[in-house]
């Protein structure tokens, strides 16, 4: 929802722009060869270019403008999807790519800086039935300076986070610092991807470091961190054996003597509903420094869980705990380094 609220208020400021700036003269002669075909004047290899109808001359411009901002979110949803397919796993038959989230939230924050020149070139209404078209269009080589001035921001920040790991002592701090390059590097490949298709060469702006390097360096740092795993509270049982499978499907050491993570999972009294029972609970993780007892962050989930039957409500909540840290584990121990 905010993502299309964002959208909405970014059409508005096109619209209130194109309106400004626009010299297109409204006719009611023969439909122009831009209503049905590319334009002539906006040829292809240097245009991007989409059209919208209205019975309102200033709806017809906002769909205008609102369907070249789809191309954009087209285009990038597919290379984005592409480029993590390695990344995907299915279950029961149903495909789900991990970095979904990622992929909608650099699809939302991208548009935006890309469509910014965006404009509405022409306006036609046909006499006929009074509808209202209007051509919107968005220079090429304007969208490709955009998108590098994007990525020139992301490796900036990409080499502030390198040169920050490298001057680093603490072991937990240097794998924050290159977990944030990894992030940025990602969306700066998702950039590079779609910057291709702009580009009447293809080529885009090659990357200065090679994401498959800094995940196998991420690899290895983490592998490196000691990680011992403790539990506080324990209501259902089985919560030492999850959040050390966790932690290691996070990466870290378990076992050797360093950082302490420890959890707990408190439950409240289970709620019969007659034929449904209902279980909810707290899980809660701590990283403790190396002295032992020093807490360097805190982070807690609230669960719920449901069954036909009481006897199933316990599993089912270790499930659900199990499924959250190796879900949440990582990033939270990495953003209490930060």
């Amino acid at each position: 929802m905010k993502s299309i609220f964002r959208l909405k208020i970014l059409m508005s400021v096109l619209l209130l722009t194109s309106c400004m700036q626009s010299t297109a003269v409204m006719s009611t002669a023969d439909a122009p060869e831009w209503v049905h075909s590319e334009p002539d004047m906006y040829p292809n290899f240097k245009y991007m270019s989409a059209t919208g109808s209205a019975s309102k001359a200033e709806q017809a411009k906002a769909r205008a403008l609102s369907n070249l901002a789809k191309i954009f979110e087209v285009q990038i949803r597919e290379v984005s999807t592409t480029s993590q397919d390695t990344q995907s796993s299915k279950k029961d038959g149903v495909e789900t790519v991990s970095s979904s989230a990622r992929v909608a939230s650099t699809v939302n924050l991208k548009t935006d800086k890309m469509v910014q020149g965006a404009r509405i070139a022409e306006q036609w209404q046909n006499s006929a039935d009074l509808t209202y078209h209007a051509l919107a269009v968005l220079d090429r080589t304007q969208a490709g300076n955009n998108i590098r001035g994007e990525m020139s921001e992301l490796d900036d920040k990409t080499e502030h986070a390198l040169d920050q790991h490298g001057k680093r002592n603490d072991a937990l701090l240097k794998i924050a610092d290159l977990h944030k390059a990894n992030e940025l590097q990602q969306d700066r490949d998702t950039l590079q991807k779609t910057l291709k298709i702009i580009d009447v060469k293809g080529k885009g702006s090659p990357a200065r470091w090679q994401l498959a390097e800094l995940n196998e360096q991420l690899g290895r740092e983490l592998r490196a961190l000691p990680v011992q795993t403790a539990i506080r509270v324990d209501d259902i049982g089985g919560l030492s054996n999850v959040l050390q499978g966790a932690a290691a499907n996070a990466g870290f050491n378990v076992g050797g003597s360093g950082y302490q993570l420890a959890a707990s999972l408190e439950t409240q009294q289970p709620i019969d509903q007659g034929d449904w029972h209902w279980l909810r609970a707290t899980l809660k993780i701590e990283l403790i420094a190396q002295d032992g007892v020093t807490v360097i962050g805190y982070q807690s989930w609230p669960l719920k869980v449901s069954a036909s039957s009481p006897t199933q409500l316990d599993a089912r909540m270790l499930k659900e705990a199990d499924k959250k840290l190796k879900k949440e584990l990582l990033n939270s121990v990495l953003g209490f380094a930060t």
